[in-house]
């Protein structure tokens, strides 16, 4: 479990302002720390075996107003406890830690979609019910809770100023940006609206399509002093049944929206195409069909398999993977809510790019979940409350077409009211390389 233990806590160190602080923890059968934390049953862990969390197993203690879940302790007692100085902390984070941050439910799932994704509902925070909690986060308050009172200082996580108590990591995936026309007109057609498809096909005869709208999407971002990473698809072909764009990025109208995205900064990322995140080298080409190198990637359709994925990102230099999210399901998919570099479980070691993981999206809350923008702003606010708890980041997903109230009606006028509580609560609102910059204090 060493090489486990040193991954745990250099995700921890990164989370908080340490100056020359470097805490004396140890772990296991090592007591001779400041800090002691105990180890649990992580034989599985230790032999890369499939873990079943039962939640007969499952030990919940109270933390910061909610019941957080440990996976690897056999008896329950106080969380921790201090002796003349030195402090045992009596449950085993670093295990529960490791298994939600590293995937590790998903790497030895066999229990796959029809296009060969984790299922949310196999997942330990569907069956348990936290998928809306970032546990991890929980897990490293408990631990910087108690290196304050043994070193007595106070940690402030990296990403908390005094005008931003949190981030907002603001996202647009552009699947389709050529045929409002047909879409709309049609969604119009099923309502008996037969004037909108003639508005909509006439905007399409001069060129402006009602889903290419990147001008205004910066325009609105702009007026809350926002920026935003907009992913782009550069493949159109389909594959596996799924569609890929309706657009060509090597067309010369794309090169001015390149140029406008970065002018307001903005960002553009790579929308890895189908197939391309199993494929290394379909994702070099598309890496490379950019006119600039790009830093940042999501899969289109959230497509992932972290027996392959995660190296192939590495292998491709990605500085940054935003893909990490449940399509069913918003909220936190490895329950966590900062960017942290993923870890190479075959390989037992921390990969060299950063995940930001994806935590709310608009197809989820409309297609997935069949809510209302109405319905779903309540959601919004408990999720923004639970990373506001760690100073955290917010991944939002928010498509060029829900822009539009041609198919998609009222949410563009959620995702406003979204920035506005954001701006509201002091958030600071950005693309995915922003977050990072910001994160790794650049």
């Amino acid at each position: 479990m060493k090489e486990k233990f040193d991954y745990i806590l250099q995700v921890f160190r990164s989370l908080y302002h340490f100056g020359e602080l470097v805490p004396d923890i140890t772990y296991g059968g090592d007591r001779r720390g400041r800090i002691h934390i105990r180890q649990g049953d992580t034989r599985s862990l230790e032999t890369n075996q499939h873990i079943d969390i039962r939640e007969t197993q499952v030990i919940w203690k109270p933390w910061l107003g909610e019941s957080i879940p440990f996976f690897f302790d056999s008896s329950d007692s106080d969380l921790f406890v201090e002796n003349e100085g030195n402090w045992d902390i009596r449950f085993d984070l670093i295990a529960s830690s490791f298994f939600l941050l590293s995937g590790w439910q998903e790497y030895f799932s066999e229990t796959l979609d029809q296009y060969g994704r984790f299922q949310y509902s196999s997942s330990v925070q569907y069956r348990l019910g936290f998928t809306r909690l970032p546990v991890v986060n929980y897990y490293f308050d408990i631990l910087r809770t108690v290196v304050e009172k043994a070193y007595g200082c106070s940690l402030a996580p990296v990403l908390q100023e005094k005008q931003n108590r949190f981030t907002v990591c603001l996202t647009h995936d552009i699947d389709t940006c050529e045929t409002a026309w047909l879409e709309g007109s049609f969604a119009a057609l099923k309502k008996k609206d037969f004037f909108t498809p003639v508005r909509l096909v006439l905007k399409k005869i001069f060129n402006r399509d009602a889903w290419f709208n990147f001008a205004e999407i910066l325009a609105l971002e702009q007026s809350f002093g926002a920026t935003s990473t907009f992913f782009f698809l550069p493949t159109r072909h389909k594959n596996m049944g799924i569609k890929n764009a309706d657009y060509d990025i090597r067309r010369p109208k794309f090169k001015p929206v390149f140029k406008m995205i970065q002018e307001h900064g903005g960002e553009v990322g790579l929308h890895g195409s189908i197939g391309s995140s199993t494929n290394p080298d379909a994702l070099r080409v598309e890496f490379s069909t950019f006119p600039e190198p790009v830093k940042s990637n999501r899969f289109h359709f959230l497509l992932y398999d972290s027996k392959v994925t995660l190296k192939i990102l590495e292998e491709t230099r990605f500085q940054i993977d935003s893909s990490m999210g449940f399509a069913e399901h918003f909220g936190f998919r490895n329950s966590f809510c900062l960017p942290f570099r993923p870890y190479d479980i075959a390989g037992n070691r921390a990969l060299d790019f950063y995940e930001i993981p994806l935590n709310l999206m608009d197809g989820t809350l409309q297609k997935y979940m069949n809510l209302s923008p109405e319905q779903s702003f309540d959601e919004v606010l408990k999720l923004l409350h639970e990373v506001e708890k760690f100073g955290g980041v917010l991944t939002v997903l928010w498509h060029n077409t829900h822009f539009s109230a041609y198919k998609y009606p009222g949410w563009k006028e959620l995702y406003e009211k979204i920035l506005t509580h954001c701006k509201k609560e002091q958030a600071g609102m950005l693309g995915c390389s922003e977050v990072l910059k910001k994160f790794l204090n650049d």
